[in-house]
C-alpha cells in the first residue's frame, strides 16, 4: 500500500504558488482603505440625512396644517344628530332628494 497523500504533498511543495496569492495582502489593504473612507465620508453623509428628514418633516407639518385648515372651516357631513346628511339610511332610501 503506497501513501499517495505524501507524495501528493510533495509534488505540491514543489510547485510555485498560484499568482494570485501575491496579491492577497494588497487587496486586503486596499480594502481596508476603502472601508476608512467610507468610516470617514459617513458624518457628512449622515449631517444629509437629518436634513432630508428635517425638511421632510417640516414640509409634512406645513402641508397637514393647510389641509386642516381647509378641512376645519367646511361644514362636517358626519354628525350623530344632523338631519340632512347624505349618508343617513332615510336620505339613502329617498329618492326625492
Amino acid at each position: 500500500m503506497t501513501n499517495t497523500l505524501d507524495r501528493s504533498i510533495q509534488t505540491l511543495r514543489s510547485e510555485p504558488p498560484a499568482p494570485g496569492y501575491d496579491h492577497i495582502d494588497q487587496a486586503v489593504w486596499r480594502g481596508i482603505a476603502e472601508v476608512r473612507r467610507a468610516r470617514e465620508a459617513a458624518p457628512v453623509l449622515n449631517a444629509v440625512r437629518a436634513a432630508a428628514v428635517v425638511g421632510g418633516l417640516a414640509l409634512g407639518v406645513a402641508g397637514g396644517g393647510v389641509t386642516a385648515v381647509a378641512v376645519a372651516s367646511e361644514p362636517q357631513e358626519i354628525s350623530a344628530f344632523s338631519v340632512a346628511s347624505k349618508l343617513a339610511p332615510s336620505t339613502l332610501l329617498d329618492h326625492q332628494r
